[in-house]
């Protein structure tokens, strides 16, 4: 209970919220700016889907819903957000095919970020 009182104190300290991002009560001036961790469900987003697709509108949707909707886990000691994200053909390395069905095929490889 206490880790959740630190976590409102420290929203509250920094006016991180779900409030409309047009309202002046809102400082995104610290949103998600190391080394805090926080995450505002205005400015990450934003940052985030910037300037990517992934060549197919369903696909580019379905990852920008789940952002926008996005849930934070506990990990280790901390939150972290967790959502999905399109990660280009080029950002993995060792790519082998290890299965194949009826529609698909299945890949394993090692993601190099």
């Amino acid at each position: 209970m206490n880790f959740i009182n630190e976590i409102v104190t420290e929203f509250n300290e920094l006016n991180i919220s779900d409030k409309n991002p047009n309202s002046s009560k809102i400082n995104h001036e610290n949103c998600y700016n190391p080394p805090r961790k926080c995450w505002c469900k205005e400015c990450v987003p934003r940052c985030i889907i910037e300037g990517w697709t992934s060549g197919n509108d369903d696909i580019d949707n379905l990852i920008k819903d789940s952002i926008y909707s996005v849930r934070l886990k506990y990990i280790g000691d901390e939150y972290v957000p967790s959502f999905l994200e399109w990660v280009p053909f080029d950002r993995f390395e060792d790519m082998k095919q290890i299965g194949e069905g009826g529609f698909a095929k299945v890949y394993s490889a090692t993601w190099i970020d």
